[in-house]
């Protein structure tokens, strides 16, 4: 889930990393943007927040999504679940 000033919506993460993740989703956003983040992981109860998101790049219905700000406490939960996920 995503808010901003010019959007909200909910999309699908692909690419998921420390620094950000591809977002699929069909409501339109704008390059440079910025917006807050909740990301719902499928091994936990409650939201990872992303205080704050840049939008970098758009094609089609996808956005490239730069992570630059997370609460300490997120930003461990996101390592601990991409070192649990690592193929």
């Amino acid at each position: 889930m995503f808010s901003g000033a010019l959007s909200i919506g909910e999309g699908h993460i692909h690419n998921l990393s420390h620094r950000g993740c591809l977002v699929e989703c069909n409501r339109s956003t704008l390059e440079g943007s910025y917006m807050a983040v909740r990301l719902l992981l499928p091994d936990s109860t409650h939201a990872l927040t992303i205080e704050l998101a840049a939008v970098r790049w758009i094609r089609e219905e996808y956005f490239g999504m730069e992570f630059l700000k997370l609460p300490s406490s997120d930003q461990a939960r996101l390592a601990h679940f991409l070192s649990a996920h690592q193929r």
